[in-house]
């Protein structure tokens, strides 16, 4: 039973596993990942862009949560945007996995013909399915009425609504993410939909030299559970007409009903070559389990094609 007990305690304290949750957040929205969060920033700009990332906690255990996710979005036709987004998500006898997607419409808050002042909204909707492998868990006392479970998979399905927008160098965003469209009471026959979680995000592009700008912004991750979670970053980025460099750090506290704490700092890279894209982070946990079950990190990569889908373009 302390095998299970272990596995339980690190699922429950892990961000991998909170109800039926669908793809869980860490610092994606940094490397070009805003989409996967906000559908409203689906075909942001005249690219198709591609995202993906490979995340993993706690790296003192071999069978530690980790989450693998691939998107795509652009601008489709005239002010249009659409994307598409996959995951898996993977914690010992728990794995989990959805498909995510959306459309979004801009409307321009100047002149300029380089995207860089827009509004936009946004809508997508998740399939979400989750799966806990009760024969992977070894028990004494193999007739243990907790791990009999009437059915191993889960299927939600849920709806996101988004907006943001991008005015001078300041940029900011609102989303609802997880309404329940399935299974969308409290709890039934051991099924919980994920709290509804809203993201609002602000910060600002400070251009104060040539060729190198400095963005501090923050995220505030709530949901109806009555948690709190915040991002404050910093980053600094050197660029050029083709080639970019950024550096930062982003740091993360939580607060729920019962406590508060300091989860982690996180330093993050993002290179540019041209429509290349190359990030990574690396999350230094301040919390207990944290110290405990080890640090975590992520990969990120992503390419800009040029626009195959809206060959005319978006219509400023």
């Amino acid at each position: 039973m302390r095998k299970l007990y272990a596995i339980v305690c690190l699922a429950l304290l892990s961000n991998a596993y909170k109800a039926q949750e669908s793809l869980p957040y860490y610092q994606q929205y940094l490397l070009d990942g805003e989409f996967l969060f906000n559908p409203a920033q689906y075909g942001k700009t005249d690219y198709v862009q591609l995202n993906a990332n490979y995340h993993k906690q706690f790296d003192k255990f071999s069978d530690s949560p980790n989450t693998q996710s691939i998107g795509i979005n652009g601008n489709i036709f005239d002010r249009v945007g659409a994307g598409l987004s996959i995951f898996r998500d993977s914690n010992g006898p728990i794995s989990a996995g959805g498909i995510t997607a959306g459309a979004s419409y801009f409307i321009p808050l100047s002149s300029e013909g380089d995207r860089k002042d827009q509004f936009s909204f946004g809508t997508s909707v998740s399939f979400y399915n989750m799966n806990f492998d009760y024969t992977s868990v070894n028990v004494e006392d193999g007739y243990d009425p907790l791990l009999i479970g009437k059915e191993g998979n889960i299927f939600m399905a849920y709806a996101n609504f988004g907006a943001a927008a991008t005015y001078r160098n300041i940029f900011a965003g609102v989303s609802v993410n997880d309404i329940a469209l399935s299974n969308d009471k409290a709890i039934v026959n051991g099924i919980e939909p994920s709290p509804i979680k809203f993201f609002l995000n602000l910060g600002y592009d400070w251009h104060f030299a040539d060729n190198i700008f400095v963005t501090p912004s923050a995220l505030i991750n709530l949901n109806t559970n009555s948690t709190r979670m915040i991002d404050y970053n910093l980053m600094a980025t050197f660029f050029n007409d083709i080639n970019s460099f950024s550096a930062g750090v982003s740091y993360r506290t939580v607060q729920n009903r019962f406590d508060s704490q300091q989860l982690q700092v996180a330093p993050v890279v993002k290179v540019r070559i041209n429509k290349l894209m190359i990030g990574a982070t690396y999350n230094i946990g301040m919390s207990d389990i944290q110290t405990y079950g080890g640090n975590s990190f992520m990969l990120s990569l992503g390419y800009n094609f040029d626009n195959f889908i809206n060959h005319r373009g978006y219509r400023y």
